[in-house]
């Protein structure tokens, strides 16, 4: 099982969630499918009730777990699509070390 975000080529393989975890991205990805408002997406997704959360010891361990980076990621596209959020080209990114 893959998330996969056709316009950018991301991929994220699913295939390590836990049967809650892929029930809740489930529940996620038809939000998303829903055009549902970014804000009320990401209260979803990130809020206390996320199981991104259950199994992680760190903060790290959650931003590199395979379903937060799926949901990062149609969160990020919601906010495209619905103008809340500016998606710059390469050309402008800067970076700061």
């Amino acid at each position: 099982m893959d998330y996969v975000n056709l316009e950018t080529g991301v991929r994220v393989n699913l295939g390590g969630l836990t049967s809650e975890e892929k029930k809740f991205y489930r529940q996620a990805l038809k939000r998303f499918q829903e055009n549902t408002s970014w804000l009320a997406f990401d209260e979803f997704a990130f809020g206390m009730g996320s199981p991104i959360y259950s199994r992680q010891r760190s903060h790290i361990d959650v931003l590199k777990s395979a379903l937060y980076l799926a949901l990062k990621d149609m969160s990020l596209q919601l906010g495209v699509q619905q103008g809340l959020v500016a998606r710059t080209k390469k050309s402008e990114k800067k970076v700061i070390a």
